[in-house]
């Protein structure tokens, strides 16, 4: 994690200005970091450079965004929503784009548990502005 001048933890940095939906949780399994690591990396694109630790591309959004994971050693973790994600006119629902969100994050939650042979546990939502690279 980076942590910035004002004392908070964020899992990203860039160039611009980045602001990005966090969902974080834990990587719940007795085995080691290093062995999930590897299950991810045979499943899913790895990303350099943005975060501090480990971090892969579960899924993009057609030129607006993505959804990225980002995991530590330490088995602290998170799916992270970058840029625009705009599908909640397929249902015609009031809220399905909420709705849309959560099957997202559900269904890749439970697609990374697979693939990492792991528990993948959420505990927080909130919003994170990524570090700005100097």
């Amino acid at each position: 994690m980076f942590h910035k001048a004002d004392g908070t933890d964020v899992w990203l940095r860039a160039e611009a200005k980045l602001p990005y939906l966090c969902v974080a949780g834990v990587i719940e399994s007795r085995e080691e970091y290093a062995v999930i690591r590897s299950r991810l990396r045979k499943a899913y694109e790895p990303l350099s450079g943005i975060a501090s630790d480990d971090a892969f591309v579960v899924q993009e959004f057609e030129g607006t965004g993505a959804l990225v994971f980002c995991a530590r050693s330490d088995k602290n973790c998170a799916l992270l929503l970058l840029g625009k994600f705009d599908r909640g006119q397929e249902s015609g629902k009031p809220c399905g784009v909420l709705e849309s969100l959560v099957a997202l994050i559900e269904n890749s939650v439970m697609a990374l548990s697979r693939r990492a042979g792991a528990v993948i546990r959420l505990e927080v939502i909130q919003p994170e502005l990524a570090l700005r690279a100097e």
